[in-house]
């Protein structure tokens, strides 16, 4: 028996004993109709599997016309199968990686936008490392190299153990409910990733001879008869509150902590609604072979796994990643990223993505300007690149 359902924009149902779900397309839809009655009305088993044998092909998704039909700024190589990025009638040179394409197909499977991970890889496509590999030939090994990245996928230990022992889940169905993607991505294509760091408790002050004395940062409150600690003295909102890195310090490289509570100089201080940057790309290894090196470290939840400390949640434009190396700690390098929120603490304001990729948006547009006038547009070559930049 063939069951056929329409439910908003997706048709699914079941023949023999196979389920199906694909989008609705009206010329699809008529055909199914007219094969169910053939095989709801079928005199005998021979002529039953011959008209499954004709509904089959129907119940399996085109995602390569669905990804054309619902996204203009996609382009599918006929004879290779690729995907690229195209926008006024200009095809990008750099094909999609198949991890990238296949987060599109799952997000399609699940009924998702996919248009956040199509704005990621435009932003990708800006990254100046990435065009520096490009030349050397390393390109397409980065860009694979990221995306595999991204979608890698974490156990949630907490969750899993609650599901199998308040919820009474098997083993095997609370770690598939505890699995996600180690990093989201915004509706604007900005990683929403993690930094890991310590407080600065302390501060400086003049002593009474005119010496520099290191001081607690906050005062504590204490109970005067039983002398246990009521208040640590902590600020209202984690805005007011000093980080550095976890691991490095105040070694290494100084960076920029730019917002309106940030400093003017390069510091090794984090604070919770900045954008964090070194001064330039010199600053950042962009060798993906080696870890521990220069650059400012991120990751996902595997890395904040690994890394004690305070966990702060940051937004990442994947046009500031470096390096995106093979080690056990999850963590990869940029130039740049904004701390929104922290664990340590509450937010006394909300920042959005929308308005930190408005910022690096801007950066890319004096980036765009500086490649357009470097180009000698007068070659085929050249001016190809000028009209995929400038498109991006």
């Amino acid at each position: 028996m063939i069951s056929i359902n329409v439910i908003d924009d997706k048709i699914s149902g079941s023949y023999g004993d196979k389920t199906f779900c694909i989008d609705f397309n009206k010329e699809v839809y008529t055909k199914m109709l007219e094969l169910a009655e053939k095989a709801n009305t079928a005199v005998t088993m021979e002529d039953y599997k011959a008209v499954l044998e004709q509904f089959e092909p129907l119940t399996v998704q085109d995602y390569t016309k669905t990804v054309q039909d619902k996204c203009e700024h996609i382009h599918v190589n006929k004879s290779t199968g690729e995907f690229f990025l195209q926008h006024n009638n200009v095809v990008s040179s750099i094909p999609m990686p198949e991890a990238l394409v296949e987060r599109i197909y799952e997000s399609m499977d699940k009924g998702l936008d996919f248009m956040p991970l199509v704005k990621m890889w435009t932003r990708w496509l800006r990254n100046p490392v990435l065009r520096t590999k490009m030349k050397k030939g390393w390109g397409r090994e980065f860009c694979e190299r990221f995306f595999s990245y991204i979608n890698l996928k974490y156990v949630h230990p907490v969750l899993k153990k609650e599901l199998i022992e308040e919820h009474g889940l098997s083993e095997e169905v609370a770690e598939r409910r505890a699995t996600m993607y180690q990093m989201k991505i915004t509706k604007e294509g900005l990683l929403n990733g993690y930094k890991v760091s310590t407080e600065i408790l302390t501060k400086f002050k003049e002593g009474e001879d005119g010496e520099v004395q290191e001081i607690p940062r906050y005062k504590r409150t204490f109970n005067v008869d039983t002398g246990e600690i009521e208040s640590e003295g902590l600020p209202e909102h984690v805005e007011d509150r000093l980080f550095q890195p976890a691991i490095m310090g105040s070694r290494g490289d100084a960076f920029y902590c730019e917002g309106s509570n940030g400093y003017a100089n390069p510091q090794h201080f984090i604070k919770v609604g900045c954008t964090h940057r070194l001064p330039d790309w010199s600053y950042v290894n962009t060798n993906d072979r080696i870890s521990c090196v220069k650059g400012l470290h991120f990751g996902g939840l595997e890395y904040i796994n690994c890394i004690g400390g305070e966990i702060h949640n940051i937004f990442v434009d994947p046009m500031h990643i470096g390096a995106v190396p093979d080690d056990e700690t999850g963590a990869a390098r940029c130039l740049q990223y904004f701390v929104h929120s922290s664990l340590a603490g509450v937010n006394g304001s909300i920042y959005h993505s929308s308005t930190y990729a408005a910022k690096t948006d801007e950066q890319w547009a004096e980036m765009r300007a500086k490649i357009v006038e470097e180009y000698d547009a007068s070659t085929i070559e050249s001016g190809k690149e000028v009209g995929e930049l400038t498109n991006l």
